[in-house]
């Protein structure tokens, strides 16, 4: 597939054209259901296409003649029904809908989910899954489409310092990851990058349970055009984000390899709208920040420096905080630290701010 199929970059995916996929479809409807999102799935992907995975619940998997072998409508497929089912449907709506549907038990080990599958006349196996009785998923499936061999993107040549154009090498990761995460940046699996970087076949089942320096040192020199920084829409400090798996695919979360010490050059992404510090940082400079003009969404529950300057984020709309002192602060009347955050909310800032540790209860928050 040579993803030549041109779109005018100005519509959005349409859901009622999205319900209609089904398997045996060509590629074309499938592009045209999706609109200015469409994008030609990458060759590691094996013909799936999840662009729009994370903000319309569709994930589509092409055969080897570029037509649709199975289609998935998630959880987050809600504007419109497929088939005249809807995603929160009760089982029972279901049935009544369609009495075909032969629904299982409990899947093992997946207590409360259950499975209902129908043969539609097409030979197309429809699929509905349902968790706590109530519809979360819709799967058509062509089980006689001829599936992809998933190939290796094209990797490009490492490029400049370690961290370029950043000062620490590990918040590079952090922004890589966020290109990964909004399907910007295809680095194929841990497996292929791997054997691309060492010249051999590897095995990450096997050769997977030690960080591997060399992928590690390719990831920091990575080459990130100004168009792809651009790009960056939210970065995510915590160890569970994917790009982690690359260097280290068995890593667990518990050694500080990759521990983020400086937010330098943060601004070389200057079209981040949401921040959200859980870990893998040493301290937020919330001043740092300020280089973000459309930054609307701060989060932190790690250290943090320069509370005041969230005064000078203009897009800011939504602040929460974890952390006792800044807490006992803000329901202290009269404290600067109160006055900061109320001076915020009168502009219109939804704040939030809750203790780090608590006796006991229900946690309070300052709002």
């Amino acid at each position: 597939m040579d993803g030549s199929f041109v779109m005018d970059g100005t519509n959005a995916p349409d859901p009622e054209a999205l319900a209609a996929l089904r398997p045996g479809m060509p590629i074309s409807r499938v592009a045209e259901a999706m609109g200015s999102a469409w994008r030609a799935p990458p060759d590691h992907t094996g013909g799936v296409i999840d662009g729009l995975e994370h903000s319309h619940g569709v994930v589509v998997r092409l055969d080897q003649d570029d037509v649709i072998a199975s289609i998935e409508f998630g959880w987050r497929f809600t504007k419109a029904a497929v088939d005249g089912f809807r995603i929160g449907m009760t089982l029972a709506d279901v049935q009544a809908l369609d009495p075909d549907v032969t629904v299982g038990d409990d899947l093992p080990r997946m207590r409360g989910v259950r499975e209902g599958r129908r043969r539609l006349p097409t030979g197309v196996e429809m699929r509905l899954r349902f968790t706590r009785e109530s519809l979360r998923s819709i799967r058509f499936t062509d089980h006689s489409a001829t599936s992809r061999d998933p190939t290796a993107p094209p990797y490009p040549e490492p490029a400049g310092e370690p961290g370029a154009p950043f000062a620490d090498p590990n918040f590079k990761l952090v922004v890589l990851s966020s290109l990964l995460r909004e399907k910007e940046l295809d680095l194929g699996t841990p497996e292929m990058l791997a054997t691309h970087v060492l010249g051999r076949p590897v095995d990450l089942e096997d050769e997977g349970y030690d960080l591997i320096p060399e992928v590690l040192e390719y990831l920091r020199r990575y080459p990130l055009t100004d168009t792809l920084l651009a790009k960056v829409r939210s970065l995510y400090f915590d160890g569970g984000e994917n790009i982690y798996v690359y260097p280290w695919y068995f890593w667990d979360g518990e050694s500080y390899e990759f521990e983020v010490s400086s937010l330098q050059g943060i601004e070389h992404c200057p079209n981040v709208t949401d921040i959200d510090a859980i870990a893998m940082i040493d301290e937020i400079d919330i001043r740092q920040l300020t280089s973000l003009p459309h930054l609307e969404s701060l989060s932190i529950s790690t250290d943090f420096v320069g509370l005041d300057a969230l005064l000078e984020l203009p897009s800011l709309k939504t602040f929460r905080l974890i952390d006792t002192d800044t807490y006992k602060e803000a329901i202290t009347p009269g404290h600067p630290t109160r006055s900061l955050l109320e001076s915020l909310k009168s502009q219109g800032v939804s704040v939030a701010v809750r203790p780090g540790t608590w006796g006991g209860g229900r946690q309070p928050v300052f709002r």
